[in-house]
């Protein structure tokens, strides 16, 4: 544990010993199961905000940023318990006193709805999580297929007798990857497979003496109808 978040504690453990100890002196004339709801009360509404404190809600480590798209939720249902928790404190304490069991009943019933409203939005934060994920693995294959054509240009570039033309489709080829969606069914997989198949062909190819130039013309002429076919295909 780093010192800023010890710091943090212990003026959590303070400023929740201040609420008591108010609580003790102003209160004197209310009964004690009136005074420990009070207290309680309080204490979790003390509790839901200076927690974000020691423990952030947002990690910028976390790629996916799951946390940011429940953070309007979150905040949404704390502060609607906050101002209704408080309102009936100061309405049941002072305008209009009502027993204890009444009140314990009126707390209980929006300590409810916001444990409600903080499951919603963790819900909405794994939703958010699982969206990234799959976006993530269809990415990743997109990434392979750009990484397997950048390493057949690094195998050109090397070789001083390829065709220009052999340089240029490949070229040509990498440069339209980037208008390919990232797709989740099956069929655009199978291309995506295929597309890398093709290219891992291409290099293969590149290393034989003496080249076989109509092998790899074939290849690149399959990498350009699979390219076209798989740019057809948007998630759905």
């Amino acid at each position: 544990m780093n010192s800023n978040k010890t710091f943090s504690i212990l003026f959590m453990l303070a400023g929740e010993a201040l609420i008591i100890i108010c609580f003790l002196y102003f209160g004197k004339n209310l009964a004690n199961e009136l005074l420990a709801l009070n207290i309680i009360v309080s204490t979790i509404i003390y509790a839901l905000f200076f927690l974000d404190i020691i423990f952030p809600m947002v990690d910028f480590k976390d790629k996916s940023q799951k946390t940011i798209g429940s953070l309007g939720l979150r905040w949404l249902f704390t502060s609607v318990y906050t101002v209704a928790a408080i309102a009936a404190m100061i309405i049941s304490n002072t305008v209009k006193p009502i027993e204890i069991n009444s009140q314990i009943l009126i707390q209980g019933i929006f300590f409810f709805l916001l444990s409600l409203g903080l499951y919603i939005a963790i819900s909405s934060s794994k939703k958010v999580h699982e969206v990234f994920a799959e976006q993530s693995l269809n990415r990743y294959h997109l990434d392979e297929m750009n990484m397997a054509t950048k390493n057949v240009l690094r195998k050109i570039d090397q070789m001083a007798t390829i065709p220009t033309d052999v340089k240029s489709r490949i070229t040509t080829i990498h440069e339209n990857l980037r208008f390919i969606s990232p797709c989740n069914n099956k069929e655009a997989l199978d291309l995506e497979s295929d597309f890398l198949n093709e290219m891992n062909t291409i290099k293969d190819c590149l290393f034989d003496i003496p080249l076989n130039y109509e092998k790899i013309i074939e290849n690149i002429q399959r990498c350009e109808r699979t390219y076209k076919e798989r740019k057809q295909i948007f998630t759905n």
